[in-house]
C-alpha cells in the first residue's frame, strides 16, 4: 500500500506542469515562470502602463520579466474551469481581461487579451484598463 501511495505522488509530482515557488509558477512544459503575486490582481493599466511595468519588475531575483504573448497567457487558460479559468498551480488572478503583447493585425492601435473568468480571448484599444501578469522566459 505505501509503494502504492509513493508512486501516485511521484506520478502527480510528474503530471505537475505548473509549480508554484514563491512569488512565481514555473511551468515545467514551456520553461516560462510566471508572475503570481497580489500584484496581478491588484491594478489595471493602459497598454503602454502595462509593457512599462513588465520591464521594470524586480521579481524572484529576475528583471528580465516582460509582457506575455497572447499564445502565452493562452497556455496558462485552463478552460475546464471557470472563474477564474486559470490553470492549477497559480494562486493569483483576477477573474478579468489580461493584456498581451502581441497587437491585433488590422489595427495596431489595438492588442489581445484573455479573460480569466472563461478563459475567452479578444482585441481591444490600447486607450482600455486590464491588468497584467508578467512572464520570464521563452522566445
Amino acid at each position: 500500500m505505501r509503494m502504492i501511495i509513493l508512486m501516485m505522488l511521484g506520478l502527480t509530482v510528474l503530471m505537475a506542469d505548473f509549480v508554484k515557488k514563491g512569488e512565481t509558477v514555473h511551468d515545467s512544459e514551456t520553461k516560462l515562470v510566471w508572475q503570481d503575486n497580489v500584484a496581478v490582481e491588484g491594478k489595471e493599466m493602459l497598454f503602454s502602463e502595462a509593457n512599462s511595468y513588465c520591464k521594470k519588475l524586480s521579481l524572484a531575483g529576475a528583471e528580465d520579466w516582460r509582457l506575455p504573448t497572447v499564445e502565452e497567457l493562452q497556455g496558462i487558460v485552463d478552460l475546464t474551469r471557470y472563474d477564474p479559468a486559470l490553470k492549477r498551480g497559480f494562486h493569483f488572478a483576477a477573474s478579468e481581461s489580461y493584456w498581451s503583447s502581441t497587437l491585433y493585425a488590422d489595427d495596431k492601435d489595438r492588442a489581445w487579451d484573455v479573460n480569466f473568468k472563461s478563459g475567452s480571448t479578444e482585441h481591444n484599444r490600447h486607450s482600455y484598463v486590464y491588468y497584467v501578469r508578467c512572464v520570464r522566459g521563452g522566445k
